[in-house]
């Protein structure tokens, strides 16, 4: 069997839809077993991630309904993915997986910015010093965000590295 475009797009989709239901899953079990799924959205665990969740959803829906008015108005003959075209997407989700995986031990200080640059290096940046100064910023700009305005913590890891804002 030769995979489409068409159906690696609905194999993302479906894999969006797993996260969500992980998600939704830990929010009706973990954070309900702590008390924290309730409240306002200051004192709700649940809220943020349920809204971003909800914004999955909405985009996968959207990408649902283009694919099948496609799907509808033409057949696509030649577009097949071979397995070394998926390597790249492959590499992504397992550059991520090893992300979460680091990011409690590293703190996100210290995992974010070589997350970002080897993700950019993967997706065919060949520029190292704007990568590495682009993924710094970018880093530094999300953790204020969340630590100034949104007042989040972000993960310290083993050498609890903060910045005081």
């Amino acid at each position: 069997m030769t995979f489409t475009r068409q159906h690696v797009e609905w194999l993302s989709l479906i894999l969006f839809l797993a996260i969500v239901a992980i998600v939704f899953q830990q929010i009706s079990t973990d954070l309900v077993k702590q008390g924290i799924a309730e409240g306002d959205p200051f004192h709700n665990a649940a809220f943020f991630p349920r809204a971003v969740c909800i914004l999955i959803i909405a985009a996968v829906l959207i990408r649902v309904v283009t694919l099948t008015l496609q799907m509808r108005q033409e057949t696509i003959v030649g577009d097949s993915v071979a397995a070394k075209d998926l390597r790249w997407p492959f590499m992504l989700v397992c550059l991520f997986g090893l992300y979460l995986l680091f990011l409690d031990l590293l703190g996100y200080h210290l995992a974010t910015a070589p997350f970002i640059a080897i993700a950019m290096i993967i997706c065919g940046d060949k520029k190292p010093i704007p990568t590495i100064l682009y993924s710094v910023a970018v880093a530094l700009l999300i953790a204020f965000l969340f630590e100034k305005y949104l007042k989040i913590v972000l993960p310290g890891g083993m050498f609890a590295i903060n910045i005081p804002w």
